[in-house]
């Protein structure tokens, strides 16, 4: 019945097939069995939809008139009537038997009948649009409807009626919303000339069982990870959702903390793991007057690179659930609209966010990581306590200002004193205009002991930039002053292999060209200096160091779903400080290059695959952690199937 009234519909909206003709035949003698509209007509004959010519023949390609379109038209308002008049007649006939129910029989055959009746019911929410034609045509042959003697009027009061019915039937949704994502990753290193690789993630590639340099099918993981999101689709009232993840990703990637070179070796298969990422509750309500929000459960927040960001490690592996930025808190966000600002109040801990297994899902950590030179010791802290102004600016700028209390796991000597506490406070403004973008921002770290400051000098970073985007080119450049003392958990940067460098200072610069319809160029450098010569056993930079940093990258968007990349990157330190050299003799200087080809095919709107290949080479003498003589030259092969629903 349904496809009936599809077919029905379909075909008086093309006013091609809808021909008069009639014969007592199954169908017309003019139409060929193998003809694209067979089917169609049959079904519309069989139905009474196609009253026909006298002589039994369909003339299909005979113009038909307007009184002819009419008669297709009523004949279709009456058939879809029937199928509306026939669901209201079975609703009633069940809700009846509902009232003298007694026997399990009579139950499971309600049960049976509803069910029948639903998918009935499901059928017709897609004839939204079909009914809406419809109705338009009524009005466009109404003259000729009514000397038919058909009741205009009350045709198009009951389409009107069964539009809004069908339009209810569209809107009603599931109560729970599933998405996700399921994600395959091979990892796969090599040696070359009987040295261990090193990607940009501080990880030794082509190490095979015995810790030796090995290749590609030796120094070999698989991983898998499956995210499911459940959230409500309620208009009114909490709002709600949490996100599921099964896999073995989490133990690779999750667990790393303060990567020295080889410390972790290869990549490794991790087990089996579960973890909740975040589940939380949003309440919606008003105080004064003002919106007030409050987002409570496991929650994700950040706020900008310089004051509280959660870093990206998983340099090869591309997820927005992973590189968000966010670090995840057990806790809660309140939200207040304070006029055009908005103030923000989080607090929770991090100390009980883990998996199954017990690997940490994010821990909040200061200092510079994957510390290539120095040693600067780097603190985890668990409570989290803090709130952000976000204060609207003239024209298109914004205002943000913030102020977060950090308490640490335990203590950890710094300078000869126990802390335990880090304050972060500062601010950052932006303003866009046009095509022009440029801000700024200035922050400091406090460490603690009980409340009592223990380090309050060099401990200051602050960064300005501008940026030019039009449609086929843009430019960017900036300037920043990193204290060696800053230890906010960011994410600013990464020279070489360190994120997060401190006591440095210098210019950053970058840009992209569309040189064709499908070709774009991007490159990017920067150019640092050591910032304070009284940091360098800790950094290993003083006023003399060098950090010279530069990358390109061409894409080719061969079709739209082919796309591929080659890539360069360089950066080289020089003038290292003598403490450093003198801990680890050798030359006063290191260099980091990677060589990068990517390929990129989409193989659906929910699926895409990602190949890529990349070349290391790198001389560090001061960071010699497991063979390789301070020269690091292998290869990484990633693959990276990513299916959403």
């Amino acid at each position: 019945m349904k496809r009936t009234v599809k077919y029905a519909l379909s075909a008086i909206l093309a006013a091609t097939i809808i021909l008069p003709a009639a014969a007592a035949s199954d169908n017309f003698p003019d139409v060929p069995e193998n003809h694209w509209a067979f089917e169609a007509l049959v079904r519309l004959k069989k139905d009474g939809l196609l009253v026909g010519y006298p002589d039994g023949l369909f003339r299909g390609n005979r113009p038909a008139s307007r009184y002819e379109l009419a008669v297709a038209i009523h004949a279709c308002y009456i058939n879809l009537k029937g199928v509306t008049d026939g669901l209201d007649s079975q609703i009633k006939a069940l809700t009846d038997k509902l009232n003298g129910v007694a026997t399990q029989a009579d139950i499971q055959n309600l049960r049976d009948a509803l069910a029948a009746l639903q998918n009935e019911v499901n059928g017709m929410k897609t004839y939204g649009d079909d009914i809406a034609q419809l109705k338009k045509l009524s009005v466009t042959f109404e003259k000729e409807l009514q000397a038919l003697g058909v009741d205009v009027e009350a045709m198009k009061k009951d389409l009107g009626e069964l539009n809004e019915r069908v339009t209810r039937l569209e809107k009603r949704k599931p109560n729970v919303a599933i998405t996700g994502d399921v994600n395959l990753l091979m990892l796969a290193g090599n040696s070359r000339d009987n040295r261990f690789g090193l990607d940009q993630d501080a990880h030794l590639n082509g190490v095979g069982p015995n810790g030796t340099p090995a290749g590609l099918t030796t120094d070999l993981a698989t991983l898998e990870e499956g995210a499911f999101t459940f959230s409500g689709t309620n208009e009114e009232g909490p709002k709600w959702k949490g996100t599921l993840v099964v896999g073995n990703m989490l133990g690779t990637f999750g667990g790393q903390s303060d990567l020295h070179p080889g410390a972790n070796g290869g990549y490794v298969q991790a087990n089996a793991d579960v973890y909740l990422q975040d589940f939380s509750v949003t309440l919606g309500s008003s105080i004064g007057g003002q919106a007030f929000t409050a987002e409570l459960g496991r929650v994700a927040y950040s706020v900008s690179p310089y004051i509280f960001q959660r870093y990206d490690n998983t340099t090869y592996f591309a997820n927005d659930r992973w590189d968000d930025g966010k670090y995840r808190i057990d806790g809660g966000i309140l939200g207040f609209k304070l006029g055009g600002a908005k103030l923000e109040v989080v607090a929770g801990s991090t100390s009980k966010l883990t998996s199954v297994n017990g690997v940490e899902l994010n821990a909040i950590q200061s200092g510079p990581l994957n510390g290539a030179f120095g040693a600067y010791p780097v603190m985890t802290f668990d409570r989290t306590l803090g709130a952000t102004l976000s204060i609207p600016m003239p024209t298109t700028g914004k205002l943000n200002l913030s102020y977060l209390v950090l308490d640490s796991l335990k203590d950890l000597p710094v300078d000869g004193t126990g802390a335990n506490r880090l304050i972060i406070y500062g601010g950052d403004v932006h303003f866009n205009i046009s095509k022009v973008e440029i801000g700024g921002g200035y922050s400091k770290t406090d460490l603690q002991e009980n409340g009592t400051v223990v380090n309050s000098i060099n401990n200051a970073a602050w960064h300005a930039e501008g940026k030019y985007e039009s449609k086929d080119w843009g430019i960017k450049g900036g300037y920043r002053e990193i204290e060696a003392n800053y230890l906010a958990p960011g994410d600013w940067g990464q020279l070489g292999i360190q994120r997060n460098p401190t006591n440095i200072k210098g210019w950053t610069a970058g840009g992209h060209l569309r040189m064709a319809h499908a070709l774009t160029l991007k490159g990017g450098g920067e150019w640092d200096t050591g910032k304070n010569s009284d940091f360098g056993g800790t950094t290993g930079f003083d006023s003399g160091t060098k950090m010279n940093s530069w990358n390109v990258g061409l894409t080719w968007q061969v079709s739209n779903a082919l796309s591929l990349m080659v890539g360069y990157q360089d950066t080289e330190f020089s003038g290292l400080d003598p403490a450093v050299v003198a801990n680890t003799p050798g030359s006063n200087s290191a260099s980091y290059k990677w060589s990068t080809f990517r390929v990129g095919y989409t193989l659906s709107d929910s699926a895409k695959l990602t190949l890529q290949y990349q070349v290391s080479d790198v001389s560090n003498d001061y960071q010699v952690t497991q063979g390789g003589g301070g020269r690091f030259t292998g290869g990484l092969l990633s693959s990276q199937l990513t299916i959403k629903f």
